[in-house]
C-alpha cells in the first residue's frame, strides 16, 4: 500500500492552499500589468507563470510516494584467521597414510584457506560472510573471496586482536551490531604471545566464538627432532659493573646425548660508558640502528659460552651465565646455539631480550635524635627537593618514638633499622644528633658491614653525636676519619665559616661553590654567606683521613705531631665505602638567610655534592633547569603497557611541579604517537605517563618539558623493544586448552580443523524478516529547477516578442 507524503510533515491540504494562494496573487498582478494584451497571449503567459509557481511550491513541499515492503535480513558470520608466522609451518612428519595426515602435511594457513573455501559455498546463501586476518593487529578484508591470498607472515599472535576485530565489521558505512552476527570462527594454533588475555576478551564480546584448532603436537612425533632456545631470563634492570646473571632455557626433542655450545652475546649499540665525575655532561651514543628488532653479527660481542649435553627428560635444561655489564644503557642479550643439520626448525635456535643497564641508584637514610632545625633543612630543603635521590628521614619526637618521612613508595619502618637487608638497601647514611646508645653493637656492625661493601656514612655534629654521643671505641666510631674524643670533649660555640684546605678547593664537594668560603689561598670571593654557629669538638684526625675544611679558631694535635686547625669536614675510605665527619650542624643558615634576601646560596650544591661524594658518585651538581627521562624496562611483550618517567628541575636545580611534560614515540612503522606525562603527587619533579604500543619492533621515545618559558629536551635516547625476532617459533604445538577456554566462555564450541565441519551444520539459518519503509521523491530538485528555469526562459522570450518589459 502506498500513500503521498511530504517533507517536514506537510499535508496535501497545505500544499493546495499555498498553491492556489500563489496562483491568485500571480493572476492579480498579471491582470493589472498586461491589460493591453489579447486574451490568447495573456493566457499563454499566465499559464507559464502558473506552472513555474507550481514547480517552486513542489520543490518547497517535496512530495514523496511512500510504501512499505518486507525485507529479508541475513545474519553475519565472521572468519578470523591467524596469519602469524607459526601458521606458516607444516605439521606433517614422514609420509601420509590417511586423509587426516594428508591434511596435516599442508601448511597450517593453507588448511584454513581450503576450509573457508569449502564452508563459504555452504553458507553464502544463508549468511553474510566476512573475513578478518590478524597477527598483532586485525585487518578486515573487503570480501571473502580474498581468502586464498592469506599469507602467514605476522611477527606475533594476538588472539585478542582477532576476537576484538569483530567489533569493527562494517556493512557498507554501518557497523554491524553483535546481535546480527551469528558466530565468529577463530582459526589459529592458539599460540598467543601478547600481553592481553583473549579469554576475557571473548567473554566480553557477546558473540559465540567457535575456536578452530590448526596444527598438532609436534613433539609427540617419534621422528621429530628440534633444538630450541625456549627461554631467557634477565632482570629488567642490571647494575653497571655489578655481577649479573642470565639464565637460558634449552629444550631439545629427539637429540638426547648430543653436546651443543650455548653462547651468550650482547649488543650495546645504545649503551654508553658512564661519565664518572661529569654528571652534567650528556653522553653521546652510537646512533647506528640495525633493522627493527634485530641485531647483526657485527654488533655482537660474546660474553659467555658453555657446553651442554642434551638429555631425554621432558622440559627445558637451564644454562646460567654470570658476568658484569660494562656499559650503561639499553643492552640486547642474545643466547643461541648453532643449528644442527637434522633439526626441523632452525629459526628457534636463538632468543634475545633487552635490558636496561643502570648506574647504581642512590638511597639515603637520615636519622636524628632530636627535632632540631638542621633536620628540617636537610630533609625538607634538600632531600625532598633533589629528584635524583630516594630517602627515608627519621627523627625522634619523644623517647624511642620516631617519625618517618620518605619518598620511597611502600617503604615503612616501625623503628630504627635492625636487620641487614634493610640496612643494605641504602647507599648513604646520615647520622645526626643521636646518642650511640640507641644502636646495639650488632646493629652498628651491620652498618659498618654495609659501609665496607660500598656505602657511605656522614656523621654530623651535635650535642649527642661524635664524642659527646659516646661513639668513641664503637664499631661506627672506629671507621670515622677523626678521633672523636670522650663524652666530655664539648662544643665550640663561636660563629665561623669553614676554611677550605687545598684538598677542599679541588674536591667535587665544593665544585662551583668554593668561592663562598675562605681558604688557605685567602678570603672568600663571594661575600654574604651566613656564619655557622659553632661545631662539635674532636680530638684529632686519623692519619688516613683527607681534610677538606677546618675551623680556623680552634687548634688540635696533628696526627704526626704538632698542631693544626681543627677539622670540620674530613673523609676516609673504608674498604669499598667512605665515611665523612661534618662537625657543624647549622647549615640551615646558608639556606634561610640568602633565600630571604634573594641571594645566591651554596646549600643545595653542598649537600648534593657531599652526598654524591660519600656514595662514590662524584660529580658537580649543576644548578640549572633540565629534564631527564627513563622507561621502566627495555623489553615489552606485545600489547604490554610502557611506563615513561621524567625528572624535571627548575633553574635552582630543584624538582619542579609546574612543568608541562610530554613524550613522543617514533614507532617501528615511522609514525608518531604522543603521550602526556602527569606529575606524581608528593614527589616534586617526578612525572609519569603510560603508553600502549601499537606496533611490534623497536620504538624510540623522546621526552620534552616546558617550564618557565624554556623548552627542555631530555638528552637520553630511549629505545625499547616490543616483541622479539622469531618469537612465533617459541612454541609451535597446538594450544587446544586455550582455544577451548575461549570457545566455552563465549558460548561457542571448540573443534580441530580436521573434524570441524559439523559446526556449520549447527548454525541457526533462520532469516529475519522486517518491514522497511521506502520513499520515492516525486519532485526531484534538479528536474524541477530545470523546469522552472526553462519556463521562465520561454516566458521571457514571449514577453520580448510581445514588446513587454
Amino acid at each position: 500500500m502506498s500513500e503521498l507524503v511530504f517533507a517536514q510533515g506537510y499535508t496535501l491540504t497545505q500544499l493546495f492552499v499555498v498553491l492556489f494562494l500563489a496562483w491568485g496573487i500571480t493572476t492579480f498582478f498579471y491582470w493589472r500589468t498586461f491589460t493591453t494584451l489579447t486574451f490568447r497571449r495573456f493566457m499563454i503567459l499566465l499559464l507559464l507563470r502558473y506552472i513555474s509557481v507550481a514547480a517552486v511550491v513542489f520543490l518547497l513541499f517535496r512530495p514523496m510516494l511512500q510504501y512499505t515492503k518486507e525485507q529479508v535480513q541475513r545474519k553475519s558470520i565472521v572468519f578470523a584467521v591467524d596469519t602469524s608466522a607459526s601458521m606458516g609451518i607444516s605439521d606433517g612428519v614422514g609420509g601420509a597414510v590417511n586423509q587426516e595426515e594428508q591434511v596435516q602435511l599442508q601448511v597450517r594457513v593453507d588448511q584454513v584457506k581450503d576450509k573457508i573455501k569449502l564452508w563459504s559455498t555452504k553458507l553464502e546463501k544463508d549468511f553474510l560472510l566476512h573475513l578478518l586476518k590478524f597477527s598483532d593487529q586485525a585487518v578486515k578484508l573487503p570480501e571473502i573471496g580474498l581468502a586464498p591470498t592469506l599469507q602467514a607472515e605476522g611477527t606475533s599472535t594476538s588472539l585478542s586482536a582477532g576476537i576484538n576485530g569483530t567489533n569493527s565489521i562494517m556493512d557498507g558505512k554501518k557497523k554491524i551490531p553483535a546481535k546480527e552476527i551469528e558466530a565468529l570462527f577463530l582459526f589459529s594454533d592458539g599460540q598467543n604471545n601478547t600481553a592481553r588475555n583473549p579469554v576475557l576478551d571473548a567473554q566480553k564480546l557477546g558473540i559465540p566464538v567457535y575456536s578452530i584448532g590448526v596444527g598438532t603436537g609436534l613433539k609427540s612425533s617419534s621422528s621429530f627432532k628440534d633444538l630450541q632456545m625456549s627461554d631467557i631470563r634477565v632482570p629488567e634492570h642490571l647494575t653497571y659493573n655489578n655481577k649479573a646473571r642470565i639464565t637460558a632455557g634449552v629444550d631439545a626433542v629427539g637429540l638426547e646425548g648430543r653436546t651443543v655450545k650455548v653462547i651468550l652475546e650482547e649488543d650495546t649499540t645504545f649503551a654508553v660508558e658512564p661519565a664518572r665525575g661529569k654528571k652534567n655532561e650528556t653522553p653521546i651514543v652510537n646512533e647506528t640502528v640495525s633493522s627493527p628488532n634485530t641485531v647483526t653479527a657485527n654488533n655482537r660481542r660474546k660474553i659467555g659460552e658453555q657446553d651442554l649435553m642434551l638429555d631425554a627428560i621432558e622440559g627445558q635444561q637451564e644454562v646460567v651465565f654470570e658476568f658484569k655489564p660494562e656499559k650503561v644503557g639499553r643492552t640486547l642479550y642474545i643466547v643461541r646455539t648453532e643449528p644442527l643439520g637434522d633439526e626441523a626448525i632452525k629459526e628457534n635456535n636463538e632468543r634475545q631480550i633487552a635490558a636496561l643497564v643502570v648506574e647504581p641508584g642512590m638511597r639515603v637514610f637520615y636519622l636524628e635524635g632530636t627535632l632540631r632545625p638542621e633536620y628540617g633543612a636537610i630533609s625538607q630543603r634538600y632531600l625532598a627537593k633533589d629528584p635524583d635521590i630516594e630517602f627515608c628521614a627519621m627523627v625522634q619526637i619523644k623517647p624511642n618514638v620516631f617519625e618517618q618521612q620518605t619518598n620511597i613508595e611502600g617503604f615503612k619502618l616501625k623503628g630504627l633499622p635492625n636487620d641487614q637487608e634493610t640496612i643494605d638497601s641504602f647507599d648513604v647514611f646520615i647520622i645526626g644528633d643521636i646518642d650511640s646508645s640507641y644502636f646495639r653493637t650488632e646493629i652498628q656492625e651491620m652498618f659498618v658491614k654495609r659501609i665496607r661493601s660500598g656505602a657511605g656514612l656522614i656523621m654530623l655534629g651535635g650535642y649527642h653525636s661524635l664524642g659527646p654521643g659516646g661513639y668513641a671505641g664503637t664499631p661506627i666510631g672506629k671507621v670515622l676519619p677523626v678521633i672523636v674524643g670522650d663524652r666530655e670533649i664539648g662544643q665550640f660555640s663561636e660563629e665561623f665559616l669553614p676554611k677550605l684546605t687545598p684538598d677542599g678547593v679541588s674536591s667535587n664537594i665544593f665544585a662551583n661553590i668554593s668561592g663562598f668560603f675562605p681558604s688557605t689561598l685567602g678570603a672568600a670571593s663571594k661575600e654574604g654567606l651566613p656564619l655557622l654557629t659553632g661545631c662539635t669538638r674532636i680530638q684529632t684526625s686519623n692519619p688516613a683521613a683527607t681534610i677538606f675544611a677546618t675551623c680556623p679558631n680552634v687548634r688540635v694535635p696533628a696526627p704526626g705531631g704538632g698542631e693544626m686547625e681543627m677539622p670540620v669536614l674530613a673523609a676516609q675510605p673504608v674498604d669499598q665505602g667512605r665515611t665523612v665527619v661534618f662537625t657543624a650542624d647549622t647549615t640551615r643558615r646558608w639556606q634561610q638567610g640568602p633565600r630571604a634576601m634573594n641571594q645566591d646560596t651554596p646549600f643545595m650544591q653542598f649537600w648534593g655534592q657531599l652526598i654524591r661524594y660519600v656514595a662514590g658518585r662524584e660529580g658537580a651538581v649543576v644548578r640549572e633547569a633540565g629534564v631527564s627521562a627513563s622507561v621502566d624496562k627495555a623489553y615489552y611483550e606485545p600489547e604490554e603497557s610502557v611506563t615513561i618517567s621524567a625528572t624535571v628541575k627548575n633553574a635552582d636545580g630543584e624538582g619542579s611541579e609546574k612543568a608541562s611534560v610530554s613524550g613522543t614515540i617514533i614507532r617501528s612503522d615511522g609514525k608518531q604517537d604522543e603521550v602526556k606525562l602527569e606529575i606524581v603527587q608528593g614527589t616534586p619533579g617526578k612525572y609519569t605517563g603510560i603508553y600502549e604500543p601499537k606496533t611490534i619492533g623497536q620504538q624510540e621515545i623522546k621526552v620534552v618539558a616546558k617550564i618557565d618559558g624554556l623548552v627542555l629536551n631530555a638528552p637520553e635516547k630511549m629505545i625499547i623493544d616490543v616483541g622479539r625476532p622469531n618469537m612465533e617459533f617459541d612454541r609451535l604445538d597446538l594450544n587446544e586448552e586455550l582455544m577451548t577456554k575461549i570457545a566455552d566462555i563465549s558460548g561457542g564450541r571448540y573443534s580441530h580443523i580436521t573434524t570441524a565441519d559439523f559446526l556449520i551444520d549447527q548454525l541457526n539459518r533462520d532469516v529475519t524478516k522486517r518491514k522497511v519503509i521506502e520513499q520515492i521523491p516525486l519532485a526531484p530538485p534538479f528536474s524541477f529547477w530545470a523546469i522552472f528555469v526553462i519556463l521562465l526562459t520561454i516566458e521571457w522570450i514571449l514577453r520580448r516578442r510581445y514588446h513587454l518589459r
